[in-house]
């Protein structure tokens, strides 16, 4: 049997509580972690897409709702998300973006739909997901049909399991990944990258007067 992707009915970050949906090998999923400590998703030392480094290009097959993001702008802070439709804790971290969306109107949320296909999921099965949430969904939704993003991103970033989210600053570097269910940890790191984007408020000085301009001028006498 060819490797697949099967869903782990529990993949835990201990500390938050949070699952996602990961990629296995030879159809047997990973059992999961029973240590009662902190554990967050390990990634190869060497990948590539790490915070810090220059977000790679958007490019997706299909646009499924919103408008088309062609690049990154400069000065903006988007949050590029990975999910899927038949992924349990991607659904649950849908209100989460949806919430996202509402509250940071000057940021830019994209949820790319990836491996799909492990499940046999189409282009139109993603369009009906997406149209049944409607107003639950409002943010901009693509879908990675040709498999580009899933390897310039998380390929490239060592990410194993979905939901996944990066973070991308006003100077179109990674600030952030993580699972967006870490919603506080997500939401800070874009309240820094907000932070970091707005340009400084200049200072302005009064200007100063000359000696003579300070003085009340004294009519001259008459002649």
């Amino acid at each position: 049997m060819s490797p697949r992707l099967l869903l782990l009915p529990v993949a835990l970050l201990a500390a938050a509580g949070v699952a996602i949906a990961q990629p296995t090998v030879g159809g047997q999923p990973s059992k999961p972690a029973t240590k009662a400590e902190p554990k967050k998703e390990t990634k190869p030392s060497d990948a590539t897409l790490k915070v810090g480094s220059v977000a790679p290009a958007i490019s997706v097959s299909n646009w499924v709702k919103g408008s088309e993001v062609k690049s990154f702008e400069a000065g903006k802070v988007y949050v590029v998300e990975f999910w899927a439709t038949w992924c349990p804790p991607c659904k649950k971290s849908i209100p989460l973006l949806n919430e996202l969306a509402k509250s940071h109107k000057d940021v830019t949320v994209i949820g790319v739909s990836v491996w799909e296909e492990s499940h046999k999921k189409t282009l139109k099965d993603v369009q009906e997901f997406v149209t049944a949430k409607g107003d639950e969904m409002a943010y901009t939704v693509a879908f990675d049909g040709g498999k580009v993003m899933e390897k310039s991103w998380l390929a490239a970033a060592g990410v194993r399991g979905i939901p996944s989210a990066f973070v991308i600053g006003g100077d179109g570097k990674v600030a952030w990944n993580g699972n967006p269910l870490s919603h506080e940890e997500m939401v800070a790191a874009i309240d820094a990258a907000l932070k970091a984007a707005k340009p400084a408020t200049p200072v302005v000085k009064p200007e100063s007067k000359s000696p003579t301009e300070s003085k009340p001028q004294q009519p001259k006498p008459k002649s």
